[in-house]
């Protein structure tokens, strides 16, 4: 899965229209559900330990590993009580059901390899098989023979390519390639300098100062015009932080991003912003945008005179496929074929001195079993995330250790509001009622702990640490309905049923004699998910609703039915994944291209109210409140 790509809160340069303009049938549609089964991302949470040795005791299942812990958001209360506003109104209207949280699972092989220990937050930087390389923290052991890290890529190598703004197949070896802005730590949240060594917000100004003496595998030095250059790029392209530095004018983005001088870029937003949500947007980037490679796009861009001009320069970017980048990290491109692409080191990386092997290659392994395999069989060293069954996981090697993190995010069943009977709150209630959390959680983990029935249909994550009762809606718990998390609550769905004018006839739930249906679309290749919708379309069956998976060609479903809002109830995950601030969640959920144009969400709800100093009228424009969270102060 690419990381450049899903809701839009990560600081992706690919507006979410055009990712679904070109994903087609590319193949890279795996990368807009998340992980569903078959893809990974970046960034987010756990807990202490760890001495950097080797490994700890190997191949446990994730229900003997720790779990993970994190350090909440510090919020002051006019934020907390409009986050609370917007979890009762996401509560109350059911714009999608949330019915999981997810652990991911990332593995590590230490036959051959010293990594931290399964239950340190050094792993806890997303994504695990690229920072820890970089840190020395995954090292050949002394006296083993392998002198190459070995990974696994979804797409065909030899059809990837390196240019971010393309969309089609950006390669997985970006991870070793290119350099990201800045780390994240998900366990403390805190964020720490990388190609960005230090940085400040000041008001409307904010100043990023480059890392010094770092090149380009071409040898040119990365300076403050390659970073200025990348961020005017994501934002030409429809990326999220341009609705802070230029919400309404792009003309003035060359004069609101600027390199200072060598090291130093200044970006100056149209309004102050909650720094934590800024640094969110910021840190996952990768810099990709060399001067020499991308500079002629920047200046056709910085000097279109009509938005004619800026959609034909960005047709000319998006469309330039790259299969030999210039990249910055520790590991340079050197071939790629039709089974694997080779990356080799780069001696004048920083960081070139904390690994102590030559090579790294990634096998094209484009389905779940065959990944299962590799690391069954040691043909790889490791995969920051794959969703392995305890059956699987039961068949790995003692060498092979597996470890949790928290995704803040999950599964969940989305709603197509100009699509009967969903369009009917009442109905969408209903269901909340009858699915069992509980049930889906156990049944999509497959025998794993890795995921979490959600206790509260919010909005908020945090289920693994218990962060939403004891942080966010502390004081307010009693307020928000639970419904079917553990056991279906049957006479509560029939009720609401009946109040919308259904009568249930012969066992089966019918309205002016028409049985009620409700197919379920979602991707084939997440198997977690799969088994996930099997399991509420069962437990709907029972209770009389005609449910009735069916499972799409994941590009197909992405790319088509989904993008296209050809579904009445669909897949999809229901938060932000990698942010624990709120405020991505909810942006997510009543604010992002899925949810205007895939779910077809109105701009106003009509809810109860939970904080008369947040909202006096029961019509809300969720949006309106997500946009406060922007400036509230930290």
């Amino acid at each position: 899965m690419s990381d450049n790509q899903n809701h839009g809160s990560n600081g992706t340069p690919m507006s979410r229209r055009r990712m679904m303009q070109l994903i087609g049938a590319t193949g890279v549609a795996t990368g807009l559900a998340g992980c569903g089964g078959q893809s990974a991302v970046e960034t987010e949470t756990q807990g202490d330990g760890g001495d950097g040795g080797d490994g700890g005791d190997g191949g446990d299942t994730p229900t003997d590993s720790p779990t993970p812990t994190s350090t909440p958001v510090q919020v002051d209360s006019e934020a907390l009580a409009t986050i609370q506003e917007l979890a009762y109104v996401t509560n109350q209207a059911m714009p999608v059901l949330p019915l999981q949280e997810k652990l991911a699972q990332s593995f590590q092989t230490t036959d051959d390899w010293s990594v931290p220990g399964k239950d340190s937050d050094k792993l806890q930087l997303y994504w695990p098989t690229e920072w820890l390389p970089r840190s020395g923290d995954w090292t050949k052991k002394e006296g083993a023979d392998d002198n190459r890290l070995t990974f696994a890529q979804w797409a065909v190598p030899q059809d990837s390519q390196y240019n971010p703004w393309n969309g089609k197949n950006f390669a997985e070896p970006r991870r070793m390639i290119f350099d990201r802005f800045m780390k994240y730590n998900l366990a403390t949240q805190e964020y720490s300098g990388y190609v960005i060594q230090d940085w400040s917000v000041d008001g409307t100004d904010v100043t990023l100062n480059v890392r010094e003496g770092q090149t380009w595998h071409n040898g040119d030095p990365v300076t403050a015009t390659d970073v200025a250059n990348q961020i005017k790029l994501d934002i030409y392209n429809g990326g999220s932080l341009g609705s802070f530095v230029v919400p309404e004018d792009m003309n003035k983005l060359p004069e609101r991003v600027v390199a200072a001088d060598e090291t130093t870029v200044e970006i100056s937003l149209q309004e102050a912003v909650n720094p934590d949500i800024l640094l969110a947007y910021l840190q996952p980037k990768y810099l990709v945008a060399h001067e020499g490679t991308y500079g002629e796009y920047v200046t056709q861009l910085d000097e279109a005179g009509s938005e004619d001009a800026r959609s034909e320069a960005l047709s000319e970017l998006t469309g330039e496929s790259v299969p030999e980048p210039v990249g910055c990290g520790p590991f340079q491109f050197e071939d790629a074929d039709t089974q694997r692409t080779l990356v080799t080191k780069y001696d004048d990386h920083p960081d070139a001195g904390n690994i102590n092997y030559d090579e790294v290659e990634y096998l094209y392994k484009p389905q779940n079993q065959g990944r299962w395999n590799s690391l069954i069989n040691e043909e790889t060293d490791g995969s920051a995330t794959l969703f392995m069954p305890s059956n699987k996981l039961r068949q790995l090697p003692d060498s092979v250790q597996v470890s949790l993190i928290p995704r803040h995010w999950g599964l969940g069943l989305v709603f197509n509001f100009e699509q009967e009977p969903v369009d009917d709150p009442r109905v969408r209630k209903a269901i909340a009622h009858v699915v069992n959390r509980e049930q889906v959680a156990k049944n999509s983990g497959a025998g794993t702990n890795s995921k979490i029935a959600v206790t509260y249909p919010s909005g908020l994550t945090g289920e693994f640490n218990g962060q939403i009762e004891g942080a966010w809606l502390e004081g307010v718990t009693d307020e928000f309905q639970t419904y079917g998390r553990g056991s279906a609550q049957t006479e509560q769905a029939a009720q609401l049923l009946r109040d919308a004018g259904y009568e249930k006839n012969n066992g089966t739930w019918e309205k002016d004699g028409e049985p009620l249906e409700l197919p379920i679309k979602g991707p084939s290749g997440f198997s977690d998910w799969v088994a996930g919708a099997n399991t509420v379309a069962s437990q709907l069956k029972d209770f009389g609703i005609e449910a009735q998976p069916k499972m799409l060609d994941t590009s197909t479903y992405w790319g088509q039915d989904y993008s296209n809002g050809d579904f009445v109830v669909g897949l999809q995950g229901w938060a932000s994944y990698n942010q624990s601030h709120p405020y991505f969640h909810f942006q997510w959920l009543f604010d992002s291209w899925d949810a205007k144009n895939a779910w077809n969400l109105p701009e106003e709800f009509s809810t109860p109210v939970l904080h008369d100093r947040v909202r006096e009228s029961e019509s809300v424009a969720p949006a309106d409140l997500v946009e406060s969270l922007t400036t509230a102060e930290e």
